[in-house]
């Protein structure tokens, strides 16, 4: 009984004696991923363990950024929806430039007065010089990939006529544009281009009507597809993106749930779908970035991010595309140049801006 006795009170003691570090290795680990990055890059400092624990727990972007400009000052908003946090930050260089296009972590900026271009890296302050062109305020400018690759092309429709359509391109370490000219065999009522999204080696280019065109760069060919894809009526604005080469349309309504396309890349016909598929598409104006489940679930997908404004916070909202929804949305269209969703770079702590980020 006396043995019995001392071994539950050397239990109770040892328990008594415990602290967070003895804590069993799944339990930790379960306690550090509800820690934002901030509080996770803190706890690492405690011991070994924890550091250990903490660094295969992190994650530096479960999403994409959502930045916001300014139209008065050179104060920019970096809004991160995975930790609801917003950092705010300053660039004088690009004072008088507007976003045209988003991709790999690097924006497209231009100024209407100079008719400048470059590429900039918020999250490093890198940019790389384009060479100047003339744009109209609703022209719209895409790029292949990231202008630190050999293969990065940018792309624009500069001029529709009732007869032909020109297009320029411009290699990132190019000195001037290449121009082509094509005859337009686009319907009279369209007004515009919408939406340009690179995929497949291809630019897919979207009127305001509906129609798809593609602008095949390896063969320096122009092509209007057939057919539009089906709308319902009452349309306010639309988005195109792509993931690992599927190309999906959201058309968005003001009192009604958005109509979710995919293109046919065989037939070339749009379907209607119920549901993104565990897609989360993060939507804007001018470029989309869209996103599978990670491989730790964060319960975000069948989803469409859109940012909006709540009273003088701008954040962003997660609606959820699913055939059981019965959630109406309303949309209201805002101004293009308002916001683009950014890709954090992998290296994000590794930068110097990160430590102004988590201040």
């Amino acid at each position: 009984k006396k043995k019995t006795k001392n071994k539950k009170q050397s239990r109770k003691e040892k328990e008594k004696d415990q602290t967070f570090i003895n804590l069993p290795s799944d339990l930790l680990q379960l306690v550090i991923s509800r820690l934002s990055l901030k509080d996770n890059i803190r706890a690492s400092a405690v011991c070994k363990t924890w550091h250990e624990a903490c660094v295969s727990l992190r994650v530096v972007h479960t999403s994409p950024w959502l930045i916001y400009f300014s139209k008065t000052d050179e104060s920019y908003e970096l809004y991160d929806p995975s930790m609801q946090k917003t950092y705010n930050l300053h660039f004088p260089e690009l004072s008088g430039f507007r976003v045209c296009y988003s991709k790999d972590g690097w924006l497209l900026m231009y100024n209407a007065n100079s008719y400048k271009l470059l590429f900039f890296n918020p999250f490093t302050r890198d940019h790389i010089p384009v060479p100047p062109l003339w744009m109209a305020y609703d022209q719209r400018m895409a790029f292949s990939c990231a202008p630190t690759s050999t293969s990065c092309l940018l792309f624009t429709i500069s001029s529709v006529t009732w007869n032909y359509i020109t297009i320029k391109t411009c290699c990132a370490d190019a000195q001037e544009w290449k121009t082509f000219e094509f005859k337009n065999r686009l319907p009279r009522n369209f007004n515009t281009f919408e939406q340009i999204v690179f995929s497949n080696g291809v630019f897919y280019c979207l009127t305001n009507t509906g129609c798809l065109a593609l602008f095949d760069p390896s063969l320096n060919s122009w092509n209007v597809l057939p057919g539009r894809p089906p709308k319902r009526p009452g349309s306010n604005g639309c988005f195109m993106t792509e993931h690992q080469g599927e190309i999906f349309l959201i058309y968005m309504y003001r009192h009604m749930n958005p109509t979710v396309l995919k293109l046919d890349l065989t037939s070339f016909d749009w379907t209607e779908r119920k549901t993104l598929g565990g897609l989360t598409i993060y939507a804007s104006a001018l470029s989309s970035e869209s996103r599978a489940e990670q491989q730790k679930p964060s319960g975000i997908s069948n989803c469409l991010c859109l940012s909006v404004f709540h009273g003088f916070k701008r954040t962003c909202i997660y609606y959820e595309v699913d055939e059981e929804s019965e959630i109406c949305f309303k949309w209201r269209k805002q101004n293009p140049y308002e916001n683009i969703w950014i890709m954090p770079p992998l290296n994000l702590l590794d930068l110097p801006l990160f430590d102004q980020l988590i201040k």
